[in-house]
């Protein structure tokens, strides 16, 4: 992994240690095998016990799964961020709205900024927050919602679904990952074939990656559908405007992510024409506050801050002095549009078509 920190700028620790940093990279790098992964590997195995219970026994349908009264579909991924969930999920609310369907999200609610995206993106579609998703699958389903979208659910196995779409990343691919707390990875790759069909994402790597990962992932799970998506950087908009436009943040600007992966962002970012002179590289859903904003404004200097669209959420309240630039990302099918649409077509199919031998 390409490392954001302080060589990116003399702001990058501020808010992001050198600890931490250092921290993230050996999370993220599965080859590593010091100390730091000789400490956390007998963590590493009773997780990995414990998970290879837990799958089993929801696999022998005990507890049983809770079937909703409309279809469900889950938007998910074997690591902990940084392969494109929410951005995915929007396309797949549209996708849907696009069928003459009625979506709801349903999200687990940790972090908070990624429901208000929801909200933000389509005021119409319902988002309901909260961690019992049988409980929210049955509001939803009451308030007239016809089809069900779960932002990040493939480790959900309380509700069942009626397609099970999970994302893996060109960027962060490995067949022989380490687990929770050793890396941030979930769930081992095998459990690919429990999906309907595996998304390969990519946001800078080339296409050629992307093939490269599709074709392993298609050994490890035969029976899914594996498509290739590429999460585009869409144009710039200011945080407190609507949409984005041809506009590009002029000068020297200071990089806010607060996301799994803040390289990916910061490449991206100066892909997309900004001069990124200084990085805040910080976790994944960092919560923000006053002194917090106050470091990013005096690090900036004037100059203008560009983020992502989560962070955004969190930081125009906290900075409406600054000029705040959201880099906004769309999703482009690759490969496997075809059977994509069939996916989410029979979603939307009536129940009376759907039940019938």
């Amino acid at each position: 992994m390409a490392e954001v920190s302080a060589a990116e700028g003399p702001a990058a620790g501020t808010l992001a240690s050198q600890r931490f940093a250092g921290l993230r990279r050996l999370w993220w790098d599965d080859s590593d095998a010091g100390a730091w992964g000789w400490c956390l590997a007998p963590a590493e195995l009773i997780y990995r016990v414990a998970l290879a219970l837990r799958t089993r026994l929801h696999a022998s349908g005990w507890p049983e799964a809770a079937r909703a009264a409309v279809p469900v579909v889950s938007v998910g991924n074997l690591v902990v961020g940084g392969t494109g969930k929410t951005p995915v999920a929007r396309w797949v609310v549209e996708q849907l709205l696009s069928r003459g369907a009625r979506p709801a999200v349903l999200h687990g609610g940790y972090g908070g900024d990624e429901p208000e995206l929801h909200r933000a993106w389509y005021p119409e579609v319902p988002v309901l927050v909260g961690r019992d998703r049988v409980a929210a699958a049955e509001k939803a389903a009451a308030g007239g919602a016809t089809v069900l979208v779960l932002d990040d659910g493939f480790q959900h196995l309380r509700l069942a679904r009626d397609l099970d779409l999970v994302l893996v990343t060109a960027e962060g691919w490995c067949r022989s990952p380490h687990l929770l707390p050793r890396g941030p990875w979930r769930e081992p790759v095998s459990a690919l074939a429990r999906a309907q069909v595996v998304a390969v994402t990519r946001k800078v790597a080339p296409p050629e990656a992307s093939q490269q990962v599709a074709r392993e992932v298609r050994e490890l799970a035969p029976a899914a559908d594996v498509v290739r998506l590429e999460l585009r950087a869409a144009g710039w908009r200011r945080a407190l405007e609507g949409s984005g436009g041809q506009e590009t943040p002029r000068g020297e600007v200071v990089g806010v992510a607060g996301v799994a992966r803040p390289d990916l962002f910061l490449a991206q970012a100066r892909q997309s024409g900004a001069q990124v002179a200084e990085m805040f590289a910080l976790p994944d859903h960092y919560h923000y506050d006053a002194r917090a904003a106050g470091r990013i404004r005096r690090a900036s200097g004037g100059r203008p801050v560009v983020t992502t669209a989560k962070d955004a959420i969190k930081l125009r309240e906290l900075l409406p002095d600054v000029q705040l630039w959201v880099l906004e990302q769309s999703v482009a099918v690759e490969s496997g549009e075809s059977q994509l649409a069939s996916r989410l077509d029979a979603l939307v199919t009536p129940l009376e078509a759907r039940w019938q031998p």
